[in-house]
């Protein structure tokens, strides 16, 4: 292996360098690239995710469903996305297979719940974090009266990895309960499973 002190470094140009820049202001929420080209409901959609996500960074866009059109694509098996979540906003119970989904706590305070039905949780303030391990079902809901932000990090090993979020059984059954089997099925074609 070669010494850092024989390598050469690179000149990057301002073009060059703005495919690695993701700013929040320009960024569309993930849900608007599903709704259009997919026929979900906004109501089903923002029931299976927090009410607003923004990727910032992908691995591709085929990296499973939270990578939908990312600001900056990257070589490396790490996805970037901001929750905004309104008081009480939360994702249904969920599991990621395959990959580590970790939580920062960027404002506001998030409770983690986790377990197949929710029953342990913890609360994450300003600047605390969590990783979840894969095969865990997890949720965050804000539990303040003001919108909230929360960093989401998913890391994997592959692109393959990335569509490994299923639903909790009784969260399934509650939301085909109430969307039907054809809004499942529609979101099982961007990478979700439902448990049974």
């Amino acid at each position: 292996m070669k010494s850092v002190k024989q390598l050469p470094t690179r000149q990057v140009s301002p073009q060059e360098m703005a495919r690695h820049i993701a700013r929040f202001t320009e960024l569309r929420p993930q849900a608007s690239y599903y709704r259009k080209d997919q026929g979900i409901p906004d109501a089903a959609y923002e029931t299976v995710t927090a009410k607003t996500l923004y990727t910032l960074m992908a691995p591709s866009q085929k990296a499973g469903p939270m990578s939908a059109t990312p600001a900056i694509l990257t070589e490396d098996n790490l996805s970037v996305i901001i929750a905004e979540c309104p008081p009480g906003d939360k994702p249904m119970l969920h599991a990621h297979f395959f990959t580590v989904e970790h939580f920062f706590c960027l404002s506001g305070r998030f409770k983690v719940r986790w377990g197949d039905e929710g029953e342990h949780e913890m609360v994450l303030d300003p600047f605390d974090m969590i990783a979840v391990p894969p095969g865990v079902c997890r949720d965050f809901t804000n539990i303040t009266d003001q919108t909230a932000y929360l960093l989401v990090l998913i890391t994997g090993r592959s692109d393959e990895d990335y569509n490994d979020i299923a639903f909790a059984p009784k969260e399934s059954e509650r939301f085909k309960a109430r969307f039907g089997n054809e809004v499942a099925d529609k979101l099982e074609t961007i990478g979700f499973s439902f448990l049974k």
